[in-house]
This record gives structure tokens, C-alpha cells and sequence, in this order.
């Protein structure tokens, strides 16, 4: 994958098939580019390669949408954000600042990437959720609902950031942990996953009051109280979760 993203730095940069000129302080639509139904292009907006700017979109600042990527509905692309690949950006999604996302990527509902963000891959933003600050969701990750990832988070495999979730920190989530409301996830002892013997994985986390939360993505997820009882997930996930609603309750607050 991170060949993947080395490979894709060209058409970020405007080169390769339907690079769109250097002409400075004004839009730019390739020629192959399809630009319709009302999208607008302004200030030194970029559309080049074969992308699609379709509906009451807006490329707009320095913002660039490359390659074969989507964007449509009222989405928006603002500030040095790209939109290259194959990726789509539909519905109210905003990309912003020096985001750039990319690969087969969907960013879709009201989700925003700003910051530095990456989404790439076959990762999905939708809903409310918000990616800021250096943070790389990848892989086939989906972050949705009301959840932010900011930081130097990276959020990978089939993982699931979902709810009122926060995640923030220098932190990598993946394989097929579900984190969801009530949580608040700033170092790797904040979370950790279980296989069940149903094969399930479960994933134990440190919600804001400090609280053990649990998330799968057959019993959903939230604060433990609301979600399942301890007593229904065998001895020992019982006493992980006591051990850690001790641990937590005594850590120190985030600075």
C-alpha cells in the first residue's frame, strides 16, 4: 500500500495522462475532464486526467481533482486538497486543507478530511465523521457516525471507527476492531481486540468517563453497561474488563 501511495505522488502533482498545464491564478479543465450540471471551478481550481465534477460541486482555492476521481453531489474541494485515483467524493462530503485522498476511497454523507489527512485504499468516511491532522485511514477501514480521528492516528484492515468515538494520539487500529461510542482512544493501552470462540472479535476500550466500552460488529457498540454484561462474555473477557476499568480509573487525565 505504501508503494501504492509513492506511485500515486505523480498524479497528486498534476503529472502523467491529462497533466492540466502550469498556467497560474485561474481554473484549469483538461480537456478529457468532464466538467457539468452546474460543478464550479474557481480561483486556480484544477481538474485534470479523465475526473468527473458533476452537480453542485466546487473545486475551489488550489484544490485538484485528478485522474479518474469523482466528485458530485455537493461536495467540495477547498484549500491544496486532492482527489486523484479512482476515489469519489458524493453527497456534502468537504475536503480541505492539504488532504488528499485517494485509490478506490469514498468519502460520502457530511465527512470531512482536512489537515494533512490521507484516506486511501478502499477505506470509506461517511456520516458526520471528521479526519484531521496527519491521520491515514487505508485499507478497507470505515470511520462513520459522529467519530473524529485526528493526530498521527492510522486506522487499517477492516477496522470500524463508528458513534461518538474520538481517536487521537500516535495510534494504528486494525484488523477487525470496532470502536465506537463513548470512546476515547489517545495511546495503545486504550484499546485491545479479543477473538471469542464464535470467532467474533471483540474490542475493549477506554470511553471518556474512563469506562470499559465493547464493540463487535455483531453486538454493537458503547459503553459496557449498555452494550453486554461482563458476565456474558466468559470469565476471561470478564476479568480484562475489570483489570482495565482499574487501570483507567486511575490513569492520569490527557494533558
Amino acid at each position: 500500500m505504501i508503494g501504492q501511495r509513492r506511485n500515486a505522488a505523480a498524479g497528486r502533482n498534476g503529472a502523467g495522462a491529462g497533466a492540466i498545464g502550469s498556467t497560474k491564478d485561474a481554473p484549469r479543465v483538461a480537456p478529457a475532464a468532464r466538467v457539468a450540471a452546474g460543478a464550479k471551478i474557481s480561483e486556480r481550481g484544477r481538474v485534470g486526467g479523465l475526473a468527473v465534477a458533476v452537480g453542485a460541486v466546487t473545486v475551489a482555492d488550489d484544490a485538484r481533482l485528478l485522474d479518474q476521481a469523482i466528485l458530485a453531489g455537493n461536495a467540495s474541494l477547498r484549500g491544496r486538497s486532492t482527489l486523484s485515483g479512482w476515489a469519489a467524493a458524493v453527497e456534502r462530503a468537504v475536503l480541505d486543507g492539504d488532504a488528499w485522498v485517494f485509490g478506490r476511497a469514498v468519502i460520502k454523507g457530511n465527512a470531512s478530511v482536512t489537515g494533512h489527512a490521507q484516506v486511501f485504499g478502499d477505506a470509506t468516511v461517511s456520516a458526520r465523521a471528521e479526519i484531521d491532522g496527519h491521520a491515514w485511514i487505508h485499507g478497507s477501514a470505515t470511520v462513520t457516525g459522529d467519530a473524529r480521528v485526528e493526530g498521527r492516528s492510522q486506522i487499517g484492515g477492516q477496522a470500524m471507527i463508528c458513534g461518538s468515538a474520538l481517536i487521537a494520539g500516535s495510534l494504528r487500529i486494525g484488523g477487525n476492531a470496532v470502536i465506537g461510542d463513548g470512546a476515547d482512544i489517545r495511546t495503545a493501552v486504550h484499546y485491545e481486540t479479543h477473538l471469542v470462540p464464535s470467532g467474533e472479535t471483540v474490542t475493549l476500550y477506554r470511553c471518556q468517563d474512563r469506562s470499559v466500552g465493547i464493540g463487535s460488529s455483531l453486538a454493537g457498540h458503547g459503553p459496557l453497561a449498555a452494550a453486554a454484561s461482563a458476565d456474558s462474555l466468559g470469565a476471561y473477557l470478564a476479568e480484562r474488563i475489570a483489570a482495565l476499568g482499574h487501570l483507567w480509573a486511575v490513569e492520569a487525565p490527557a494533558a
